[in-house]
């Protein structure tokens, strides 16, 4: 009755920042710290810098360019040979390469007016295609390999892809346009089969370098290895 009543606990509310030190610690007066941007660790205000525009880009240009690619030979030529070669292969589809008799047999069939469309097909689209596959491939591989060194020997091979093809359809047209010129025949048949080893080392190569850009963006991985 004659001390003063006890003061109620009011779980620190009202207590100075001295006080509050005392009862619950120094780390009760300590206000959180906001994170400036010079002392955020690398991703905490942004996320880490990525080169999805660059895939983006490189993506779409190798979709066009294949699918223009696979229009022309898998879609114009052979429909184009069936109505004008009957049962003769064009050069195009002949990795195995072709003869005299052959180039003879496939002149005659086509005739004065089947080679005029057929030199028309290498003049317009089948010079398109190659041209672009040789751009977008070499897209892929500058953006995709670190090494200079290793990107160069891959950009031999898509070089040689496109004037090899490009070579190749002028050398169809000479051949057809006469086949009693062996070394024209002989030209365009070693250039035939070429092409197709070209084609086939262009596809391992662009399965070798989608692998290793994969692996690079796995967590862990050295983004300069290899």
């Amino acid at each position: 009755m004659f001390g003063g009543d006890p003061q109620p606990d009011n779980g620190g509310m009202g207590l100075t920042p001295a006080q509050k030190a005392r009862k619950h610690g120094g780390a009760a007066s300590a206000p959180p710290r906001a994170t400036h941007l010079h002392d955020a660790r690398p991703g905490q205000l942004r996320p880490e810098p990525t080169r999805s525009s660059s895939a983006l880009v490189v993506g779409v240009a190798m979709t066009v360019a294949a699918l223009l690619w696979l229009y022309v030979n898998a879609w114009i030529l052979p429909r184009f040979g069936a109505d004008a070669a009957g049962e003769l292969a064009l050069p195009e589809w002949m990795p195995l390469g072709f003869d005299q008799d052959h180039a003879r047999g496939l002149s005659a069939a086509l005739g004065e007016e089947g080679r005029a469309q057929y030199e028309g097909i290498h003049r317009t689209s089948g010079l398109l295609a190659p041209l672009l596959v040789g751009l977008a491939w070499l897209l892929f591989v500058a953006v995709n390999t670190t090494t200079r060194a290793r990107r160069w020997l891959r950009s031999t091979v898509v070089l040689g892809f496109a004037v090899v093809s490009l070579t190749a359809s002028t050398a169809f047209d000479a051949a057809l346009a006469a086949p009693d010129d062996a070394a024209a025949v002989t030209t365009a048949s070693v250039l035939a089969v070429a092409r197709w080893v070209l084609l086939a080392l262009l596809l391992v190569l662009t399965a070798r370098v989608a692998v290793e850009a994969l692996r690079r963006r796995e967590p862990g991985e050295d983004p300069h290895r290899g």
